[in-house]
């Protein structure tokens, strides 16, 4: 059906674009509206963000509170191709000899060559029976061999119970080769109807596994793997390659990680910075010749506290009974200026950790009459104030905001239904008007008619 014809501002000269002006200035309070919607959302970003920072400074101070960020330990080689040490956060600090004499080797057995010339691994080898692998342990392994079976087939079969045999099989130049997947001085035995005939028995050569012998601070050792852990507490020895004499040897040295402490108060350090900055953008007052300098959170009572008492707990002293340690500066991090921004001199850090690392530990966190106390725990406690899921300031802050959201979203929903029925108001008054006119204009010209007709009749 064809659309009817608009007729609008033919007689009245009041058109849609009139008609459009018209409901430009009727929606000046939606233009409020919509600027309040801006505010709340930039405002709820702001929270989301300082949450987001609040929770990444948290996790920063935790790694403070972590005692295996302090009692961490590292290694040095000589040659860390020959020998390397790992000790986790128990072992004890010292210095260690040592000569590789051998490594510690898998037993393998080489099959004869199977194949024939000109035969691949993929062609049949028409054979029927079993094959019966031994393992280090007596427990036995039977493979069914049958005549479709090629040589890459019955590898595979070998292969499809390594996790239960602990023996892998490859083919190397048209030969079985069967290997113990653990090192040491290991037997592997192959009997059964084929043994023969795949050239594993009286044709193979068998090379023995060997255990790794060394020495460590002069003291022979000898393990079945290269990977020893049960001759000093706490710490694993890799050993990859051997000395070319008994009197050449390795110094590993085992000391406390201190490069991890520092890294973990740089974190800090670098991440209570941004947020404080962070926040200080949001609360900046602004230039009022400056359009979009004053902060989108800027009087906001709650963040200035946030702000002035985050500073404050970081640069007072505490009261610690256990740790001589009062104060963070007395750690290399101090105030840059009147602007708080903290700077670290990792020197005076390890400078404490090197006298008496248990003093360092405990500013951070220790435990006093069954309650938890230190630098890290003061801080934290009060950051979980504010970014708390079930009670904390930011969840009471933009829950608030999401309710004004809400309530100025229904406002504006209800005003764009007042603006539809408005503008119809508008163009059904004024299309009224132009019928008004239309008739008036018709009715004159009929009297203009009638007037001619009589002057003419006379």
């Amino acid at each position: 059906m064809p659309s009817p014809i608009n007729f609008i501002g033919t007689y009245s000269g009041i058109d849609q674009t009139s008609i459009d002006k018209l409901m430009q200035a009727e929606r000046i309070p939606l233009n409020k509206l919509n600027d309040k919607k801006t505010v709340i959302t930039n405002k709820q970003n702001a929270w989301k963000d300082i949450n987001t920072r609040l929770n990444s400074l948290f996790e920063k101070i935790k790694v403070l509170q972590d005692l295996n960020t302090f009692t961490a330990k590292k290694s040095t080689s000589t040659n860390e191709n020959i020998v390397t040490m790992s000790a986790n956060s128990k072992a004890i600090a010292g210095t260690y000899k040592i000569n590789v004499n051998s490594l510690a080797t898998s037993t393998n057995i080489i099959g004869g060559k199977v194949l024939a010339e000109g035969q691949k691994i993929n062609d049949q080898l028409g054979l029927t029976g079993d094959l019966k692998i031994i393992n280090h342990n007596g427990e036995e392994f039977q493979i069914s061999i049958e005549s479709s079976d090629s040589l890459k087939t019955i590898t595979n079969k070998i292969n499809d119970k390594t996790n239960t045999t602990g023996i892998s099989s490859s083919i190397i130049d048209g030969r079985i080769v069967l290997s113990d997947n653990k090192t040491g001085d290991r037997n592997i035995e192959v009997t059964g109807s084929l043994v023969e005939d795949l050239k594993l028995g009286t044709e193979k050569t068998i090379n023995s596994g060997t255990n790794a012998k060394f020495t460590v601070n002069g003291i022979e050792v000898e393990r079945d793997t290269n990977e020893i852990n049960d001759v000093i507490e706490n710490v694993n020895i890799s050993l990859k390659k051997t000395h070319q004499t008994a009197t050449d040897y390795e110094v590993i040295n085992i000391t406390n990680d201190n490069d991890k402490v520092v890294k973990a108060v740089k974190d800090f350090v670098d991440q209570y910075n941004s947020t404080m900055q962070f926040i200080e953008e949001k609360l900046a007052a602004g230039n009022p010749d400056v359009e979009g300098s004053r902060g989108v959170l800027a009087g906001d009572s709650s963040l200035q506290i946030l702000h002035s008492t985050l500073r404050r707990l970081v640069t007072s002293p505490i009261q610690n009974p256990n740790s001589e340690l009062k104060d963070i500066s007395q750690l290399g991090i101090t105030t840059k200026d009147r602007s708080g921004i903290l700077t670290f001199d990792e020197t005076k850090l390890i400078e404490n950790l090197n006298k008496n690392p248990e003093d360092v530990i405990n500013f951070f966190s220790t435990e006093v009459n069954g309650n938890k106390v230190g630098f890290g725990v003061k801080l934290n406690s009060y950051i979980d104030s504010y970014i708390s899921k079930s009670n904390g300031v930011i969840k009471n802050k933009t829950e608030s905001l999401e309710r004004s959201l809400k309530e100025i979203n229904r406002q504006i929903e209800v005003f764009n239904r007042r603006m539809e029925k408005k503008q119809e108001y508008y163009i059904n008054m004024f299309s009224k008007l132009d019928t008004a006119m239309m008739q008036a204009e018709d009715q004159m010209n009929w009297l203009v008619m009638q007037l001619n007709t009589f002057n003419y009749s006379k």
